[in-house]
């Protein structure tokens, strides 16, 4: 990390950020170009392991890519704020962001499917659901365990 006076190593610093945002960009391996995707997300971090958590339909381009490859790059963003200047090269952003490799999988156990909705729920919403496996069945979820990740936040006054 180029700014180490903006990186954030504190976990619950890090699971704040996590908190507050609500879209993940899921970038995946397209052939010769990147495909990067905005999803909705849950996700678990204690003790350095993040783990990420989304949804999608049972079947389309982001399924086919996962499949082939899981390797996958995230990017999450919050707190987003334009810092006026006196000139144009003055200008700046405030903003507090969570980046990581990692790799996805296709969640198949029925309990995990319930978990890691809960957990997207509680993220998106602040509130707890709780999930049957009938209504898990109706969704395909993807686990994302984070191999390395980083976080950094630029504020008004840095």
């Amino acid at each position: 990390m180029r700014r180490k006076d903006r990186e954030i190593a504190d976990e619950s610093a890090i699971r704040s950020i996590l908190a507050r945002a609500r879209v993940l960009h899921l970038g995946m391996l397209d052939g010769e170009y990147p495909y990067v995707v905005p999803m909705h997300y849950g996700f678990f971090l204690e003790e350095g392991k993040l783990t990420l958590y989304t949804h999608c339909a049972k079947e389309g381009h982001k399924l086919d890519l996962l499949r082939r490859d899981g390797r996958v790059f995230v990017e999450i963003d919050t707190d987003e704020a334009l810092l006026p200047g006196e000139t144009a090269c003055a200008w700046g952003a405030c903003y507090s962001s969570v980046m990581g490799r990692g790799r996805a999988s296709i969640v198949e156990d029925g309990e995990e499917k319930c978990r890691a909705l809960s957990l997207l729920m509680q993220t998106q919403t602040g509130e707890a659901y709780s999930f049957t496996p009938q209504m898990a069945a109706a969704v395909t979820v993807i686990r994302i365990d984070a191999e390395e990740f980083t976080a950094k936040a630029r504020k008004k006054n840095g």
